[in-house]
């Protein structure tokens, strides 16, 4: 508990991004190497003059405080150096500095692990849809990670708990809130099987820009995600977005082509982005060459596997944002871009060319044009032929 009082300082007291903690603690080795250079004041130059001013505060009562009212709470705090934070969680672009935990979280160091996400206002199909494969799943020894809203992420949860493996609830809010409070009932039931989970500490503030940044939390944690049911604008396409970018699988349940709740699952599965995903046993066929004891079985239970893109997915990391430079976004439609996308948006002036947002960008076409696909679907950019693109 110790040495978690370091990166809460960063986080708490310097106010630094995820990304900027991880570019810090990469840079001097640890949370308390940076603290002990800023003390010494050889740490100061790395850092941007707007962030120096909070670094210069070198109290640590404050986040001394916060980890008692943690233990008060019974809440854990993970830091980045413990070796309880999950595995899969630190190859991310920018991973949380701290991790505060309800519950008992699951090991998802070689574990089987999906995200299951979708609409808030899904409909009968896909509440049912999203139930029966995460209890299918869950049989099968998933770990099922969703972010306990109402509709998809919901009955995700609810049909976990009707399995035997561990659920777990990624929050949006502090980690001391249950948001929306008539999940209460169903956050008793997670902790009881799983655990809940925050980069937001006990009476943090809440801010809508916190549930996008938490999909990269859900998607960081597991092998893959699962878009249940979405819409051609659902914020669950953000949590695909990322998935891709983190290279994450991504499955697709597909939907009638006149059903605009599933207008985003089929555009994702036609811009081959997500594999189409109509059995959960499909999904389990995915992993068995990995997890070998998921083959006993499965050839009585499926008969093809989930159908997958033939493309390949890089993994390389985005390029750090820039000044913008491109066409004005409004917050919404910034809050539902990745950091790679935001850097894509940026780069287009009017009509652009892939070749100079390939430049601008310093990403590869591939790369380049995967996220420009997942823009497209998201109604931020249009296509306008020959490899010209804008922003909408």
């Amino acid at each position: 508990m110790a040495d978690v009082v370091f990166d809460l300082w960063l986080r708490e007291t310097g106010r630094l991004s995820a990304r900027r903690i991880l570019e810090a603690r990469r840079r001097f080795g640890s949370a308390e190497q940076v603290y002990r250079a800023v003390e010494a004041g050889e740490g100061l130059a790395f850092f941007t003059q707007a962030e120096r001013t909070p670094l210069r505060d070198l109290s640590l009562d404050g986040p001394k405080r916060l980890l008692e009212q943690c233990e008060k709470g019974k809440i854990q705090v993970y830091g980045y150096e413990d070796p309880r934070y999950p595995q899969p969680l630190r190859e991310i672009y920018d991973p949380p500095a701290a991790l505060y935990v309800r519950g008992n979280l699951p090991d998802f160091a070689d574990s089987l692990s999906l995200a299951i996400v979708g609409r808030r206002q899904a409909g009968d199909r896909g509440m049912e849809n999203a139930r029966r494969f995460a209890h299918v799943l869950s049989a099968h020894g998933f770990i099922i990670v969703s972010g306990m809203a109402y509709g998809i992420d919901g009955a995700a949860h609810r049909g976990a708990l009707a399995g035997p493996s561990p659920t777990v609830a990624v929050f949006g809010t502090a980690i001391d809130k249950c948001y929306p409070a008539s999940h209460n009932g169903l956050l008793r039931q997670i902790l009881e099987q799983g655990a809940a989970v925050s980069e937001y500490g006990p009476g943090a503030p809440g801010h809508p820009g916190y549930f996008p940044q938490r999909n990269r939390i859900i998607a960081g944690l597991t092998l893959g995600t699962l878009v249940a049911e979405a819409a051609r604008r659902s914020g669950s396409l953000i949590t695909a977005s990322i998935a891709l970018e983190q290279g994450r699988d991504v499955f697709a349940i597909p939907g009638d082509i006149d059903r605009p709740e599933y207008q985003g699952c089929n555009e994702l599965i036609r811009a081959g982005g997500a594999a189409l995903c109509s059995d959960p046993v499909q999904i389990c066929q995915e992993y068995a060459g990995r997890f070998p004891h998921l083959a006993a079985g499965l050839e009585k239970e499926a008969p093809t596997k989930a159908r997958r893109p033939a493309r390949q997915r890089e993994t390389t990391q985005p390029p750090a944002c820039q000044e913008a430079s491109g066409a004005p976004l409004s917050p919404r439609q910034l809050a539902a871009l990745t950091p790679r996308e935001t850097a894509i948006a940026q780069a287009i002036q009017g009509r652009t060319h892939i070749d100079l947002i390939c430049q601008r960008t310093e990403l590869p076409a591939a790369q380049a044009l995967a996220s420009l696909t997942m823009m497209q679907i998201k109604g931020i950019v249009k296509d306008c032929g020959a490899k010209y693109f804008e922003i909408l």
